[in-house]
């Protein structure tokens, strides 16, 4: 190959992680002076807030958030922070179908009234581990521990100007990780894929399709041959069959058997799936 050649070959590999790259920090840098307390008078910024980490924002500056923890989410779809910015600049004005979910069921009324969050002294965490085996607390645990994963890191809600709404969006956050016990999926990119498109299907926010869109563009080809043809499939008709997780008081289903859980939230696993860790499970179908 001619030097011509080597040189062209390297300068089309490293364009687009440098574009991408640069893009990034710009959003970055507009996120910081968005989300920075020293608001002029006027601003969105000076803005009351309406819950305790409300950073108030227009509509273009929400367009900017969005567009920079998507190019950051695409560069690194492991920290789940630039997801989070994402599904808080794109939420407001999609909580509907969630809302309608909680109120129409008493359960979900609760939780709107009760206001709980996923919390846990160590003490409390622990005790999961003694629980019986094939409960949902013990097979949460040990799934977040598999996965080396921990249920404090999941980040508050700052974009969402309605207050209900944010509890709600928050709620659906700090749940996510029971979404990933009851579908018995693991923290690879094709299986979080798979998350959000269930997600998506049960909520309606735009976060999970954005995801679900542009997140198998990183896959290499044969996890997104796998992805299409048996992730997307199922996760499309089981999000579109199951119970609205947002209305299910996780907190009180501990002790109950995780295989009771999933036949109550109308689930069904996946049996082809990524990780080697998964035991065999009857209630998995193979698409």
């Amino acid at each position: 190959m001619s030097l011509v050649g080597l040189v062209s070959g390297a300068v089309r590999r490293v364009a687009a992680p440098a574009a991408l790259a640069g893009a990034a920090f710009v959003a970055a840098k507009a996120l910081a002076a968005f989300t920075s307390p020293d608001a002029k008078a006027g601003s969105a910024r000076s803005m009351t807030p309406l819950y305790e980490t409300h950073k108030p924002t227009t509509p273009l500056q929400k367009a900017f958030v969005a567009t920079g923890a998507a190019l950051m989410g695409f560069g690194d779809p492991t920290d789940g922070s630039h997801i989070a910015a994402l599904g808080d600049a794109t939420s407001n004005g999609f909580f509907g179908q969630m809302r309608q979910q909680m109120i129409s069921d008493p359960t979900g009324r609760r939780i709107l009234k009760e206001r709980p969050q996923i919390s846990f002294t160590p003490e409390q965490w622990e005790a999961l581990a003694k629980l019986p085996e094939g409960s949902f607390g013990h097979t949460y645990y040990n799934q977040m521990k598999r996965n080396g994963i921990s249920w404090s890191t999941r980040p508050p809600v700052r974009f969402v100007d309605n207050e209900e709404d944010a509890y709600m969006l928050l709620r659906y956050r700090q749940c996510h990780d029971f979404y990933h016990t009851i579908l018995d999926l693991d923290i690879s990119v094709v299986e979080e894929l798979a998350i959000k498109v269930f997600e998506w299907r049960q909520t309606g926010l735009p976060v999970g399709l954005i995801a679900s869109v542009f997140g198998p563009l990183r896959l290499p080809p044969h996890e997104k041959a796998r992805f299409f043809s048996h992730y997307l499939p199922w996760a499309l008709q089981c999000g579109n069959q199951a119970k609205p997780i947002i209305s299910v008081y996780w907190e009180e289903m501990w002790e109950r058997s995780i295989d009771d859980v999933r036949k109550e939230m109308r689930v069904w696993l996946l049996l082809e799936r990524n990780s080697v860790t998964h035991a065999d499970n009857h209630t998995a179908v193979e698409l």
